[in-house]
């Protein structure tokens, strides 16, 4: 785990050139956009480099099928993925906070916002703690992700905003804040195609983008096509 970013396949690496280490990188998007999928791809990186994955699933989306699926090696990948999988927004507090003093290579958070989700549905004082909360963890991560120089990689769902019409991040300003690198993942229109947009980086340019499609092996460029 000596170079500086992990590498995700095409588009992606023309895209950020890699996911950095020492910072959050956010996907985010509607639900089956791809998100896990990407996940999926940089924790296998992660392992194929000689790192451990603690992987929080907080919606029950990591399918080990699927990794198999993807991963097509004879290695049991499986063994270097630690595998949480909190049930409230209380027990995902404490299994971060529990990480600070452990020993890993990468850290995934699919999805951040599900279980804050949940707690904010009802808008009284919940919301108000429930925000101070998401806080501290998103602050919790960022210290890992710097202090032990790795890449923390989460995702978050999008919410449409009824007066612009534009999907938007839940979790507020303290998502963006914390989140070095957030790109959106939304659908096309076209079948398995995807399109991923840069709306904050440290070193590319906002609005960048690119297309790909999802497939069994992971991703590809979109339109292309083995003959």
């Amino acid at each position: 785990m000596n170079q500086e970013k992990l590498l995700l396949p095409e588009p992606f690496h023309s895209l950020t050139g890699g996911i950095e280490k020492g910072a959050i990188t956010n996907f985010y998007g509607p639900p089956g956009v791809g998100k896990t999928n990407l996940c999926i791809l940089a924790a296998l990186e992660c392992i194929r480099r000689g790192g451990r994955v603690v992987y929080i699933d907080t919606e029950g989306g990591l399918s080990p099928e699927r990794i198999k699926q993807i991963h097509s090696g004879e290695e049991d990948v499986l063994k270097n993925i630690i595998l949480i999988e909190p049930k409230t927004f209380e027990e995902q507090g404490v299994v971060i906070k529990n990480l600070e003093n452990q020993d890993f290579d990468m850290l995934v958070l699919d999805s951040s916002v599900a279980l804050y989700r949940l707690k904010c549905a009802d808008p009284t004082k919940e919301t108000l703690e429930a925000n101070k909360e998401l806080s501290i963890q998103l602050s919790i991560l960022s210290n890992i992700a710097r202090k032990k120089n790795i890449p923390v990689l989460i995702t978050a769902h999008t919410f449409r905003d009824w007066d612009t019409g534009e999907n938007q991040i839940i979790g507020g300003d303290s998502i963006k804040y914390w989140s070095k690198s957030i790109i959106f993942i939304e659908h096309t229109g076209k079948m398995s195609e995807r399109k991923a947009t840069v709306v904050k980086h440290r070193s590319v340019p906002e609005g960048k983008s690119v297309k790909f499609e999802i497939v069994q092996e992971g991703i590809r460029p979109s339109g292309f096509r083995i003959f």
